[in-house]
């Protein structure tokens, strides 16, 4: 039986929902979203049964074959992940990495990472050294091969690890060295944390003069190699590793932060704009429950919460 052709309507639902899985989606692209959602009744139909169809595919006990097994397997992958392989897994079973560009590719989707946990799900394992490594959701880890001290890079999402000898984590423009301490370390857009328990370590980030951490220190960085460098954060180790409980704690986090955390444990898209980007909240957050997150941030700032399926757009 041969399916059914999509309506126009139907096609640029699938076109948003890709577009709006993008981390660069910006303020302009939001407020075309709506216009388009809200311009037409078949529009809102469209995008309506698109996310009703998605529910079923990436659930349990959906449909596990053909396209919705690639929709499904696509939606359970990290944000720039999910956006190129919802791209193809609308079009066919598989995403397919072959060719001359395979190898590039599959670095840039993270396939080739030493470490890597799906959307939703925390990893761990233990270094050939003894130290026992956990990850968070999301995460891609390489491990540096060589002589030396353990090196580890964090390329996305954040780490915990009980080091038994030196050890040294690269992430986000940082390094951080330690020796046989606790270190908690990431990144959630362009802020840095890195936390250190029964040990001391050393935060170094380009062109500064390296950061000293004792026991129980908590510091904050810019990712990006910005002004602010290292800040002192009020968080204590277990606040900072409280993704290791499934608990996102906040202290003036901002609300961009937040959505990114979130967006390591769910299938739906969180996207902030207008004056809601410059807005922080402080709190806890259970990382398995997207709909309180959201009644906690609408209920404590001076924002606008929309659902539309399994978008939600705060601003």
């Amino acid at each position: 039986m041969t399916a059914q052709p999509r309506s126009r309507a139907e096609r640029t639902a699938i076109d948003w929902e890709v577009r709006l899985r993008d981390p660069g989606v910006d303020e302009r692209e939001l407020r075309a979203f709506r216009a388009w959602h809200d311009g037409a009744p078949e529009h809102a139909a469209a995008w309506t049964s698109l996310q009703r169809q998605l529910g079923q595919m990436g659930g349990r006990g959906g449909r596990a074959g053909g396209e919705g097994l690639a929709v499904a397997r696509a939606l359970r992958k990290p944000v720039e992940e999910r956006r190129r392989a919802l791209r193809a897994g609308f079009g066919m079973a598989m995403l397919a990495i072959t060719g001359a560009g395979s190898w590039k590719l599959a670095h840039e989707l993270g396939y080739d990472a030493t470490w890597r946990s799906a959307v939703g799900e925390r990893g761990a394992a233990t270094l050939a050294d003894g130290s026992a490594l956990r990850f968070d959701a999301a995460s891609r880890i390489d491990l540096a091969g060589g002589a030396g001290p353990v090196r580890l890079h964090l390329r996305q999402g954040q780490l915990l690890v009980r080091a038994r000898g030196a050890l040294t984590v690269a992430v986000g423009g940082a390094e951080i060295d330690c020796n046989g301490a606790e270190l908690c370390a990431g990144r959630l857009v362009q802020r840095g944390i890195a936390a250190v328990r029964g040990g001391e370590a050393r935060l170094r980030l380009p062109g500064r003069a390296p950061v000293a951490l004792a026991s129980g220190d908590v510091l904050t960085f810019d990712g990006a190699g910005g002004a602010a460098g290292a800040l002192p954060s009020p968080l204590s180790f277990n606040a900072a590793s409280g993704w290791t409980r499934g608990i996102l704690v906040a202290d003036r986090l901002p609300l961009p932060d937040v959505a990114e955390a979130f967006g390591r444990y769910h299938r739906d898209i969180v996207r902030v704009g207008g004056t809601a980007a410059s807005r922080v909240i402080s709190g806890v957050f259970r990382l398995d429950d997207l709909d309180g997150a959201l009644r906690q941030i609408g209920g404590a700032l001076p924002v606008r919460v929309a659902r539309y399926g399994m978008l939600a757009i705060i601003e």
